[in-house]
């Protein structure tokens, strides 16, 4: 029976951190944040979306606004996106790649060529 009750007991531990860890770094919302594009702060606002690990929305700020989130996942507390603006007339994908920790987000985003690449951090707006 003492065998028995731990395993349970171990088993529900295991499942209520896990509940705690999925849930703690729920990204859904507006968050802001600024980016280097050449020398130029950029204000960008991510309005993210999630529905079980799929993360959609749109991004306000960069040259065609709202660029929508495509291919947006969410595991564990990384966060991971496409989005397609425009640069000097040319169409550019941007992959976005961020681990959430609290009420930021720390990004790496770069183009799919690797041509450009940059790191932020997005705070949750209140």
């Amino acid at each position: 029976m003492v065998k028995f009750s731990r395993y349970f007991l171990a088993l529900g531990s295991v499942i209520a951190l896990s509940a705690g860890f999925l849930f703690a770094g729920d990204p859904g919302g507006d968050w802001k944040a600024s980016v280097d594009v050449n020398g130029n702060d950029v204000p960008l606002t991510f309005h993210l979306k999630v529905k079980d690990t799929n993360v959609t929305g749109a991004i306000e700020g960069m040259p065609t606004t709202p660029a929508d989130i495509q291919n947006g996942k969410l595991e564990g507390d990384n966060i991971s996106f496409t989005a397609v603006t425009d640069y000097q007339g040319n169409s550019v994908k941007l992959i976005y790649k961020g681990k959430i920790d609290g009420d930021q987000i720390k990004f790496s985003v770069g183009t799919d060529d690797g041509s450009w690449g940059a790191e932020f951090v997005a705070k949750r707006s209140s």
